[in-house]
């Protein structure tokens, strides 16, 4: 009878950890998705790396440029800050779930 007790309760651990990821998320554990970062890059034929703001205007990037940090506008910053994190992107090792071999 006990022996039953405590396959009974194995059981029940074994079902619990396994619910805790549904079956149609897959078994590998989700990470940073492998997609090509230039895709809308030249879009117009445009080479130069210019934000959305700037509407192609070099000189207004030149001009921006020679500003003093403190006194750059925020969609600028913001612009500089997000190309360096598409160029530069920061992902961290997956850590293997002791559930899936389960």
């Amino acid at each position: 009878m006990a022996v039953y007790k405590i396959i009974l309760a194995f059981t029940i651990l074994a079902v619990v950890a396994n619910a805790q990821r549904p079956f149609y998320a897959g078994l590998r554990p989700i990470g940073f998705p492998a997609v090509e970062a230039d895709l809308l890059s030249n879009r117009f034929g445009e080479t130069e790396d210019f934000p959305i703001e700037a509407r192609g205007d070099g000189n207004l990037i030149n001009r921006i440029n020679q500003l003093p940090v403190d006194s750059r506008p925020f969609w600028y910053l913001n612009w500089r800050q997000y190309e360096d994190l598409r160029r530069n992107p920061v992902t961290w090792p997956q850590r293997p779930n002791p559930f899936i071999g389960f």
